[in-house]
């Protein structure tokens, strides 16, 4: 028999998750996709330094049948295969609608480009992957000079 886990209410990455005093939560510009920027102003990055992508994320999760003390975990996986728990937060369910709001705030810092997966565990069970697409900005050449 399958054992009972809590709903997932929202379990997302964005720029930025307000948390009202009221408990209220606000997402602001959700991304599945982020882009990066191979330089600073005017420079190049320092050679084997790696960019850092901010960015905020949220797990709402709902009791329903799930009562007492679990774990939740995000263990994000690179484009390369390779896994890393970001995330352990332990949470105590009291069933019904009764919930927790996890806000996730992570500092990527980009090994390489391609598709990162989150995923979020409860326990040992994956719930749901979250993906967030990395790429560079493009460079644009700048536009030609025409002669006077």
């Amino acid at each position: 028999m399958d054992r009972s886990r809590p709903y997932i209410t929202a379990a997302l990455l964005c720029e930025r998750v307000i948390q009202e005093k009221d408990g209220s939560l606000t997402i602001v510009r959700i991304a599945d996709r982020m882009q990066y920027q191979l330089q600073t102003v005017g420079a190049q990055l320092p050679e084997g330094m790696k960019p850092m992508v901010p960015i905020q994320g949220i797990v709402s999760i709902k009791s329903g049948p799930v009562t007492g003390d679990h774990k939740i975990k995000v263990v994000v996986e690179r484009p390369n295969g390779n896994r890393k728990e970001i995330l352990a937060h332990p949470v105590t369910f009291l069933g019904g609608d009764q919930g927790q709001n996890i806000i996730i705030n992570l500092g990527l810092g980009v090994e390489q480009d391609g598709l990162y997966w989150f995923d979020v565990i409860f326990d040992e069970d994956v719930l749901t992957r979250i993906p967030l697409m990395v790429i560079p900005v493009q460079e644009q050449a700048p536009p030609e000079s025409t002669p006077k």
